[in-house]
């Protein structure tokens, strides 16, 4: 019984070929400019789609990418954009959400500085102080009002979160976002935005592979629509992944399902570890977010053996602990296919890292995840029931 990656390359050549030339996906000189502009972009969580926002840098991506005549630059008033492949229909079969905004805190008062998180505050113990830049809308486009530090204070009797300026001035109408320079050295990214300009460049990248099957996907009728979410951050105690709700309401639910693209936390005590590829799961939050159908948990497994035997690395399966993203949303409108991403350690800080190789690993696997995902092989759908 041929194994399900040969099934795919031998129906779908092009996708091979395609991922064998891609520059970005074998050069990290080539890589490391495209997520460096991302970082450096403007992602509050509710304007991230505004523009002078980081929503302005992935359409300039995507077609630097050759995919400028697919990106769509909002899907309604959902503040989210995205990118469509295949059939031009109103249904897509698979849709791939990566969110685009990172943590943001909103002003408490003006004339102490002191903010309150519209995100998980994951800032640790003790006093911790990191670059930001508070981001206001003005004259059309978002722009920056002023840039400081945040200054946090956890535990002892004073706890403190707080803005402290040293180019212009604070303002009530500020979003606060953490702004440290982000550094390339050694295969590894250091900085912040890594939640999730990860996973927003992963998708990009597959996006760019999966256009060499654009003749295949059209032949048979399939779309696969990624889509770039604004507001997936949120209070985990309340309701988050705004953007992908009113996703739900804008667009018909996928015939298959939806994949998520999201950083995966990794580290000590964690089972996902930075350079070793893409990391691959199938529930999040111990089964309190989404799970994925056994029958896609086994294509997914049987898949990554082949895909690591022809390129060593590519992907690890992550059997333990994975925060919930907008799968929690999605999982009540379509079925979850798959949570995925590159490993990060310390998400929501200013010294998140990454291993740039896992990006690169993270666009071949997600490219082949979804070409088998979205139907195209015959010799799968019966084997796997796909669609079922």
């Amino acid at each position: 019984m041929s194994a399900p990656f040969d099934l795919l390359t031998d129906a779908l050549p092009a996708l091979r070929e395609r991922l064998d030339r891609l520059r970005a996906l074998h050069d990290p000189a080539a890589l490391w400019p495209l997520l460096e502009r991302l970082l450096l972009a403007h992602a509050p969580s509710g304007g991230a789609n505004l523009p002078g926002a980081i929503g302005d840098e992935i359409g300039a991506l995507a077609g630097s990418l050759g995919l400028g005549e697919r990106f769509l630059p909002q899907i309604g008033a959902t503040g989210n954009a995205a990118l469509a492949l295949g059939a031009d229909k109103d249904q897509a079969d698979v849709v791939v959400a990566a969110h685009m905004d990172r943590p943001s805190f909103r002003v408490r008062s003006v004339e102490h500085g002191t903010l309150y998180p519209i995100c998980a505050d994951r800032f640790p113990a003790g006093e911790y102080r990191v670059a930001a830049k508070a981001l206001r809308f003005e004259d059309g486009r978002l722009t920056v009002g002023a840039r400081g530090e945040i200054i946090s204070i956890k535990g002892g009797d004073q706890p403190a979160l707080r803005f402290e300026a040293e180019q212009g001035a604070l303002a009530w109408q500020d979003t606060v976002v953490m702004d440290p320079p982000p550094t390339f050295r050694d295969g590894t990214v250091t900085g912040t935005g890594l939640d999730n300009s990860l996973g927003v460049l992963t998708a990009l990248l597959a996006a760019a592979a999966l256009a060499s099957l654009e003749d295949a996907l059209r032949q048979q009728d399939r779309r696969c629509l990624i889509v770039f979410t604004d507001q997936e951050e949120g209070p985990p105690e309340g309701f988050f992944g705004h953007g992908a709700a009113r996703l739900t309401h804008a667009l018909p639910s996928p015939t298959c399902g939806a994949v998520i693209v999201d950083a995966h936390t990794a580290g000590p005590g964690l089972e996902p570890q930075p350079g070793v590829g893409a990391s691959h799961s199938t529930a999040s939050n111990w089964g309190r977010g989404s799970i994925v159908p056994p029958h896609y948990h086994a294509l997914a497994l049987d898949l990554a053996a082949g895909v690591n035997n022809a390129r060593p690395g590519t992907v690890q399966m992550n059997t333990g602990y994975l925060s919930r993203s907008d799968d929690m949303i999605l999982g009540r409108w379509a079925r979850i296919l798959a949570l995925t991403g590159p490993p990060m350690t310390d998400p929501h800080t200013g010294h998140e890292s990454a291993r740039l190789s896992d990006v690169q690993a993270g666009a071949w696997w997600l490219a082949c995840f979804l070409a088998a995902a979205l139907d195209l092989v015959p010799a799968l759908r019966e084997r796997y029931a796909l669609g079922r």
